[in-house]
């Protein structure tokens, strides 16, 4: 036997010694895997139930459906899946990833902030000439008698246990006496806010300022003109029927905290004038509630999350003042709420920089008076009956969904002390969680929708329900991507 020949065997017994523990090792990981006790059934970081093991039937067996479904649920809840995700996550973030980008734009422009002054100007000016009456009121509908409401399992409410919090987190706290809401109408050119002046790191379209997180948001005209014709559609459709319709786009912590000098400075769009475009092309038929100035106004408070994307309990309440204001209800003063402090909360954002300064979050909830009254009812989630839930031993990465119990396809809310007050259909993403939370202090019923899992035209679902009102509450972040439209392109008619 050749020299060579000698080698390879050497080699071949040393892939073979190797071998063997690794087939031993895999063998031992696929049969953990496949241990049902062990596979999670839903993801704490993605906020979602994962995927069931399929429904065996002659049908999927026969087109191949049955064993897609072994294969997703197999992929979707491996054991150990959460904890490998995160590292992935970890890993990306020391090179500077980002996986929940925004897009600045989608026509390929970098930004397009330096038209937007120009823009802005024109679409104003064209409104205020074609206003030449003011809006005509919509005549309010007769209630309905109720027989079309959806049918859902029967919820019994209770009124809810507020344990005390404790050693709660540092935040600012919630104003003795009550502030007059800011005028929506108002021209705010230049405002204070954060500064990066103890820390400014960037991270794709994120970046941490301050020990907050933050995620840029630029203008595109193109998506703006389209939302705003959107708007324009559902407001014409649902005003034949004699229902008022609502826009409220919810401004992001970035247009919000900080100071005007350093919204210029990192390249994000000044959301101010971005909802004033898109308004100015909305007509009569679209109830338009600007809460930006508002949001404003008391931006030194702990109105967005430090490591998330959305809004506080307290910065949706102070969204509801504004609403109030157009929609013709006297506000609930904020302190006829209780305050319910369940802890700590980590954010998604938090997976996405590295950075340990970050400020730490808490979840606060605002219990409704009169919520012994204010029952709840989801498909699925029969304990989840009032529009608070308690989540304070859940996950802290979960405990936004102590909200309406998070996104559902449809909530409804009933008021039994309000009976002969109108009903309302509220149409939203996750911002519209505890926005939603105020409105049950007017209304005798709430269809709550996400619209990210219901295609039918929001007239139609108005008139079923007996809605006279119509809400529609999402991220202004919606507006400015074409693909976040998309879903709204079938609903809003």
């Amino acid at each position: 036997m050749s020299k060579h020949e000698d080698k390879k065997a050497v080699r071949r017994e040393r892939e073979l010694e190797l071998a063997g523990p690794v087939i031993v090792v895999f063998t031992v990981l696929t049969l953990i895997a496949f241990l049902l006790p062990l596979r999670p059934k839903t993801s704490l970081r993605e906020r979602r139930t994962l995927k069931e093991f399929p429904t065996f039937t002659v049908v999927s067996l026969l087109n191949g459906d049955y064993f897609d479904g072994i294969t997703a649920w197999f992929s979707d809840t491996f054991p150990g899946r959460e904890a490998m995700m995160e590292v992935s996550d970890r890993m990306d973030a020391l090179h500077g990833l980002n996986r929940t980008e925004v897009a600045l734009t989608q026509t390929g422009k970098k930004n397009d902030n330096a038209d937007l002054d120009a823009l802005l100007q024109q679409a104003e000016a064209s409104a205020a000439e074609s206003q030449t009456v003011p809006d005509a009121a919509v005549e309010e509908p007769a209630k309905t008698d109720g027989n079309l409401q959806p049918a859902l399992p029967a919820g019994s409410s209770s009124k809810t246990e507020i344990p005390t919090p404790t050693d709660p987190i540092q935040t600012t706290p919630v104003p003795d006496l009550p502030s007059e809401p800011a005028d929506p109408d108002e021209v705010i050119e230049a405002w204070e806010g954060l500064k990066g002046e103890d820390e400014m790191n960037m991270y794709g379209d994120l970046v941490v300022i301050d020990g907050n997180i933050l995620s840029r948001i630029g203008f595109d005209q193109y998506a703006s003109d389209h939302h705003a014709a959107l708007m324009n559609q559902a407001g014409d459709a649902l005003a034949a029927k004699g229902i008022r319709f609502f826009n409220l786009p919810a401004p992001t912590s970035v247009g919000i905290l900080l100071s005007s000098e350093m919204v210029e400075k990192i390249n994000t769009s000044d959301q101010s004038k971005v909802l004033r475009y898109m308004f100015a092309q909305e007509g009569e038929n679209v109830h338009k509630v600007n809460v930006f100035n508002n949001l404003l106004q008391h931006n030194d408070e702990y109105i967005y999350y430090h490591t998330d994307h959305h809004w506080t309990g307290l910065g949706a309440y102070y969204a509801y003042e504004t609403f109030c204001m157009e929609a013709g209800f006297d506000p609930v003063p904020i302190s006829e709420y209780r305050e319910w402090n369940m802890g700590e909360f980590i954010g998604s954002n938090s997976y996405n920089v590295n950075s340990r300064n970050l400020k730490k979050d808490e979840m606060i909830a605002y219990v409704p008076p009169g919520n012994e009254n204010i029952h709840m009812e989801i498909t699925g989630y029969p304990d989840a009956t009032s529009v608070i839930v308690d989540e304070t031993d859940a996950s802290p990465h979960i405990k936004y969904n102590c909200f309406i119990n998070g996104d559902n396809p449809i909530t409804v809310i009933t008021n039994d002390s309000l009976p002969d007050a109108p009903d309302c259909l509220v149409i939203k993403d996750s911002y519209g969680n505890p926005f939603t939370v105020y409105l049950a202090q007017h209304y005798h019923k709430i269809y709550v929708l996400d619209y990210r899992q219901n295609f039918l035209p929001v007239s139609t679902l108005a008139e079923q329900y007996g809605a006279e009102d119509v809400v529609l509450v999402q991220s202004i972040s919606v507006s400015q991507t074409l693909n976040a439209q998309y879903l709204l392109n079938n609903i809003m008619k």
